[in-house]
């Protein structure tokens, strides 16, 4: 077999007259649409491009002489888009869906990704910058009544894009692609590095300009591609995200799911309190520890996991420093490790962001705002399955987390789950479906 790659760029479908493209103008979803084709799309080498900038509620650009304004380090440009969605151009089918996926890669990315790495590359490619300050002072305050632009070109992380095997897109399989980015409130992207200025800033925005979308094509020979049309059907397997909500607000946490899915090799969660959402005095983007009204951190003593009610994959509590001693902040450490081994086999992270000084406990209300290696790295998790990685099958059974917590306060907490599994696609002459 002979093949042959080629570059392609293509537009949104939905482009505006001028190639603005903001949330606040009333352009909440970014539509690319890869049409069917007698070639293979290479998931990883799919960029999203263009240029960025932040505005003030005067339609300036932010400057640092006058403005508070900030937004998520950790994430840079991703903080902007709230969902990420594929589906079949041929049959409108939806192939991987990930809600609060910027939320996800405010877990996925400091796990997997090292300070060096968002300092580095991550910096040129997506605007994150592991220093609340130096994030501020380099992209989201650019010059005043300047039409300078921040450039970006990011890799869109999902299960069938990070997947090795290319994506076929003949119209006898999967028949095309349509990728949509449905954006963030600005009121999610922004917060203010102030403690009382939030209301000046509640009418600020962000601006994409001249957004792209690029990626590599792979076009076989002939033979290849009339033996694989010729088949009468096929299977993809790749893995997905899929996302869940919950919030508690007492001190005995439990969040209860029916995931619906069969082949599911890790769950883990984010945190940050529900007041902080859609709030421009609050990083709504950070990942927190549960924490009290008053800032203080509301330390989890126990947790445990279940499937069916039963304890699963871990047959024990995990019991946390601060269940004996209240007042030690030090890193719940077989919290973290868990939670990083859901997001990526622990043995295999070679490079990560989190370390003890970024999950450790802290009473400081500006936790979330202006602390160091990138922001809180908190989180909760477990793997299923790490040894065959064929999943454990949930689809008739609950998946259940449970934990006791120092929650005192009437001050809810968001929890944003996320579900790593495995899906079969399954495209003949009946169309295309989706096997979970």
């Amino acid at each position: 077999m002979s093949t042959s790659n080629l570059n392609s760029e293509i537009v949104p479908s939905n482009v505006t007259s001028n190639g603005e493209i903001s949330f606040r103008d009333g352009n909440p979803v970014i539509q690319f649409i890869i049409g069917e084709q007698d070639r293979m799309l290479l998931g990883q080498s799919i960029r999203f491009t263009g240029k960025f900038r932040a505005l003030l509620s005067s339609a300036s650009s932010s400057t640092s002489d006058t403005s508070n304004l900030a937004m998520s380090e950790k994430l840079g440009v991703y903080s902007c888009i709230d969902s990420l969605t594929i589906k079949s151009q041929k049959t409108g089918q939806t192939i991987e869906s990930i809600r609060h996926y910027n939320r996800f890669l405010a877990s996925y990315l400091p796990v997997t990704t090292s300070k060096e790495d968002a300092m580095g590359h991550m910096y040129e490619s997506a605007l994150i910058l592991p220093n609340y300050d130096a994030h501020q002072q380099s992209v989201v305050n650019i010059p005043s009544s300047s039409s300078t632009q921040n450039h970006f070109c990011m890799t869109l992380p999902c299960g069938l894009f990070n997947g090795g095997e290319p994506i076929p897109l003949m119209p006898e399989a999967v028949g095309g692609l349509i990728i949509e980015l449905h954006l963030a409130p600005d009121t999610q992207v922004f917060h203010t590095s102030g403690d009382a200025d939030s209301a000046s800033y509640t009418d600020s925005f962000y601006q994409f300009k001249d957004v792209s979308l690029v990626a590599e094509l792979m076009e076989l020979d002939e033979a290849t591609t009339q033996s694989l049309k010729s088949r009468p059907s096929g299977t993809y397997e790749y893995n997905s995200i899929s996302s869940y909500y919950q919030t508690i607000n007492s001190g005995n946490g439990i969040i209860n799911f029916q995931l619906g899915l069969s082949k599911v090799l890790g769950v883990f969660a984010n945190i940050v309190p529900s007041a902080h959402i859609n709030n421009t005095l609050y990083d709504g983007l950070a990942t927190l520890y549960p924490t009290n009204n008053d800032g203080s951190s509301a330390d989890i003593t126990e947790l445990f996991f279940t499937r069916n009610g039963v304890k699963f994959p871990i047959d024990f509590n995990i019991n946390t420093l601060q269940q004996k001693n209240s007042s030690n902040t030090m890193a719940p450490s077989q919290i973290v490790e868990h939670y990083m081994n859901a997001i990526e086999k622990f043995s295999n992270i070679g490079r990560t962001q989190l370390n003890p000084q970024n999950v450790r406990l802290s009473d400081d209300a500006r936790f979330d705002k202006d602390f160091a290696f990138g922001g809180c790295g908190f989180g909760i998790g477990v793997a299923m399955d790490n040894i065959s990685d064929a999943g454990v099958d949930f689809s008739n059974v609950n998946f259940g987390i449970n934990m006791s917590l120092g929650l005192t306060s009437d001050f809810p907490q968001s929890f944003f789950v996320f579900v790593h599994s495995k899906n079969t696609m399954v495209y003949g002459p009946q169309g295309l479906q989706v096997m979970t």
